[in-house]
Formats: structure tokens, C-alpha cells, sequence
């Protein structure tokens, strides 16, 4: 069959980007062929043509319609036999809600003002016609709680909102991975063998919950506990934070890695106190 994949520039360091990635390595092996729209920033990626769109770059929402609009018109004139979008567009026949639903996100994040923001009134806008059904064929949900969401707040019927969940690659994430690898990794982290390590893992940190993580860290009066923060985003706010708190060296900020298998074996506990 003749794919086309839509989503933003793979980095490998998010959930949307790895189980995309995942998506499109098994759809190869099964000789299918695959176009990836997205855009120009994307690097080349084997067993997958990359169809790089033009976008408009600025402000958030002209990029978001332009994407939009182009990946529309690249998928139509190209006849794909399926088109799959892993980001919120005007047509395809499968969409991944990864994300969950922006109306959802808005409210458990109390952006009351976004009503009034031409990115969160697009994006809002783009996903009703998603959920109703306009501009897709099936949904597919990754978690009960995102299934769940759609279908209370579109109405969508349950026989078109599909559950699968993000698969897990057990030869990398592995139990024996702690004894093999965690005492190297603590070293190469400059964590101490005694010491009692956190792991953070996200991108999107506010989401994500680090502020009330941190703040949770500076009442453990055991000072031998170490928290290490892995992920994408701007964590100056939070390192400021932290050091208001008078964590100074209990936090180590890793920033995104490729290696996070790494990070889980050099760690006692997964610490992920997501708002949404």
C-alpha cells in the first residue's frame, strides 16, 4: 500500500515523535511505502520519502493553517491509499490524537484566556472538525482517558475512537538494564552509588508537572535524594525555581537525550506528576 504519514519533524526526543518513528520502521519492514509530509526542517530518514512542505514559519497559528493547508493538498493530489496525520489537520483518514484533546489541555491548565488566542482558537477549531468526524474517517486514542475525553466532549461515536496504545521496545527499556547499566550511568550522571535518584523524563515541563515536583524534592529532608530532569523545553524558569528552593545540586538537568534508557537504569524511581 501507498502511506502517507503527516507529523511534525521527527527529534526523538518526545512521545509523538518516537511512536511515530516506531509506526513508520514496522510499516516499512512490511514493504509498505511511505510518504512522510512535514517540513523542511525534517533530515532524511531510511525506508521513508520525506516530502518536505512549505510553512510559514510565524506567528504559531499561520503555521499551523499553513501546514495545514499544504499537507491537505500534497495528500489529495498524490491519492495515497491511506492517510494518517499524527498532527491536527484538514484531511486524513486516520488521526492520532497523541495529545489527548486541546480542550481538555486548556481547562486542566486553567488557560482561561485562551479563548481570545487565534493558536488555541485554530487548534480548537481544527480538532472539532476532526472529532466530528468532517475531516476524518477513525480516530485513534492512546490512552482510556483520551478516548474517553473525545467521546464525552465531541460526541463521537465509541465505534469510531480506537484504543492502542504506545508499544514499549522491551529489548531497550529492560529490567536487566539497572544491573548492566545503572552503576555506569550514575557515574557518567555524577550521581553517588548511595544516593536516591528520581528520574523526570518529559518535554513540556509545565504539563509535565515539574514545578510541583520541585517543590515536593525541597521537603524530603533526606539530603542523599538527587533528582534528574530529562526533556526538551526552556528550563530556566524551573532552575531558577529550584534554586529559590535550595535544591542547588540535588537536581541535575540533562536536557533531551537519545539514551534515556540509560537515565531509567541509573534510577530508583519515575517521578511524572502530569497536569494533563
Amino acid at each position: 500500500m501507498r502511506l502517507a504519514l503527516i507529523c511534525r519533524p521527527l527529534s526523538f526526543h518526545g512521545g509523538v515523535e518516537t511512536a511515530t518513528a516506531g509506526l513508520m520502521g514496522e510499516l516499512s519492514r512490511r514493504d509498505h511505502a511511505i510518504d512522510l509530509l512535514t517540513t523542511r526542517e525534517q533530515e532524511d530518514l531510511p525506508g521513508v520519502t520525506v516530502r518536505r512542505l512549505p510553512v510559514v514559519t510565524q506567528p504559531s497559528a499561520l503555521r499551523l493553517l499553513s501546514f495545514a493547508l499544504a499537507a491537505r493538498r500534497a495528500a489529495t493530489e498524490a491519492g495515497y491509499d491511506i492517510v494518517q496525520s499524527h498532527e491536527r489537520g484538514l484531511r486524513q483518514d486516520i488521526y492520532r490524537a497523541g495529545e489527548g484533546t486541546h480542550r481538555a489541555y486548556l481547562a486542566a491548565m486553567g488557560r482561561r484566556w485562551a479563548g481570545v488566542s487565534p493558536h488555541h482558537r485554530l487548534v480548537c477549531a481544527l480538532e472539532r472538525r476532526i472529532f466530528s468526524l468532517r475531516s476524518a474517517r477513525q480516530i485513534v486514542a492512546i490512552s482510556r482517558m483520551g478516548k474517553g475525553e473525545i467521546e464525552r466532549l465531541f460526541a463521537t461515536p465509541p465505534e469510531r475512537v480506537s484504543l492502542v496504545y504506545n508499544g514499549v521496545d522491551l529489548a531497550r527499556f529492560h529490567p536487566d538494564n539497572r544491573a548492566r547499566l545503572g552503576r555506569a550511568a550514575r557515574e557518567a550522571l555524577g550521581l553517588a552509588r548511595e544516593a536516591w535518584v528520581i528520574l523526570f523524563v518529559g518535554s513540556g515541563f509545565e504539563r509535565k508537572g515539574l514545578a510541583p515536583l520541585l517543590r515536593a524534592l525541597a521537603q524530603l529532608a533526606d539530603d542523599r535524594c538527587r533528582l534528574v530532569v530529562a526533556g526538551k523545553g526552556d528550563a530556566r524558569p524551573y532552575q531558577e525555581l529550584a534554586r529559590q528552593l535550595g535544591l542547588g545540586a540535588r537536581v541535575s538537568w540533562v536536557g533531551p537525550r537519545r539514551d534515556v534508557e540509560r537515565l531509567y537504569a541509573a534510577a530508583d524511581v519515575v517521578a511524572l506528576p502530569a497536569l494533563y
